[in-house]
């Protein structure tokens, strides 16, 4: 049974954003896959340290909400992180995860995920361009790629107000079971 963990970086439980991952999510629901999904928003996640503890032991030392999501992207086969854009990039709540993936970085820079995990990059936004801020995401996917991610996707749903706009676009829906059955795979 595959193992799906979503990170919702959205302040809004039951946004665009949520409703992006869900439509993304629906192949794996059929095919009964485990998700574990956090909403980042409302857990304890402190900031990286910069402390270099995670080099020698090869785990973040902070007790906070990070341990039960690092424990289950080690067990998943696909990581979805789900963000609007909030000041042209990810939210704050997404960055600090994402920041918090470092333990993730062997001290020689190579990963010490284990091999095939792959990853999703779901936005969000009330642009309708989705062009702007392509470049960003495309660059953050690929520091997870560099992390040990075997591949990543990216699925940019604009000029979002509210989730039934979402539901009204045939062409993200489209993507999004095209993104879920990918994850599958």
């Amino acid at each position: 049974m595959k193992k799906i963990v979503v990170l919702n970086g959205s302040p809004r439980k039951a946004g665009s954003t949520a409703a992006l991952a869900g439509e993304i999510l629906k192949a794996a629901q059929l095919s009964g896959a485990d998700i574990k999904d956090y909403n980042l928003n409302t857990m304890n996640i402190k900031g990286c340290q910069s402390c270099y503890a995670c080099k020698k032991t090869g785990k973040c030392v902070i007790k906070d909400d990070m341990r039960q999501i690092y424990q289950a992207i080690d067990e998943a086969d696909g990581v979805i992180f789900a963000t609007p854009v909030y000041m042209l990039q990810m939210t704050a709540q997404m960055k600090l995860a994402v920041d918090r993936l470092y333990p993730y970085f062997k001290d020689d820079f190579t990963s010490s995920l284990a091999p095939g995990k792959k990853a999703v990059f779901a936005i969000t936004q009330g642009n309708k361009d989705t062009v702007r801020f392509r470049d960003y995401f495309e660059m953050t996917s690929n520091a997870l790629k560099m992390l040990g991610f075997s591949d990543s996707r990216l699925l940019i749903a604009g000029g979002l107000r509210d989730p039934k706009q979402l539901l009204e676009n045939k062409e993200d829906l489209q993507q999004a079971a095209q993104i879920g059955e990918w994850l599958l795979d």
